[in-house]
């Protein structure tokens, strides 16, 4: 496959469907693509604050952090940067950890929280995955707010402090 996952998952989405904190969906695409194409540290952050603080603000979710999330789940399949990918996993648990905005419960979305952590969960295995890298606190906190199966968990959990 010569376009990566994530490329493809950016390219299928209709972001002008979606909101953002300041109205700036249409600006979410090319934050993704830089973000996921960082190779410094300065770049990764650079594109990281482009969408925190547009598609999730201090905890609270904008529609635009449903698409985003799937794209940022595609992308733990990709050969991100090692700085690109501590930011996805900031950005996932971001998501993950938040809860509608009040203008988006205003706007019928007040169960957008619970969407992306039901979301989030169809990539649970590359999460599962990061537990074994630098960035293990993230996915451990990530994976404390969407894994439904608290065992399983825990069994992964306690392999890890085995070795």
């Amino acid at each position: 496959m010569s376009e990566s996952l994530a490329e493809i998952e950016i390219s299928r989405i209709g972001w002008s469907d979606f909101h953002t904190l300041g109205d700036r969906s249409e600006n979410v695409p090319g934050a993704l693509r830089r973000l996921l194409a960082a190779g410094t540290e300065d770049e990764a952050m650079g594109a990281y604050w482009e969408l925190e603080n547009v598609v999730v603000v201090q905890g609270q979710l904008y529609s635009a952090a449903l698409p985003t999330l799937s794209v940022l789940l595609a992308a733990l399949l990709d050969d991100l940067s090692v700085d690109a990918r501590d930011l996805v996993m900031e950005l996932i648990y971001q998501i993950v950890a938040g809860e509608a905005d009040e203008e988006e419960a205003a706007r019928g979305n007040s169960d957008l929280g619970d969407r992306c952590r039901d979301s989030a969960r169809s990539g649970l295995w590359p999460i599962y995955r990061e537990l074994g890298t630098r960035r293990r606190e993230s996915a451990e906190a990530v994976l404390e707010r969407i894994e439904t199966d608290k065992q399983r968990l825990n069994a992964y959990l306690a392999g890890l402090r085995g070795k």
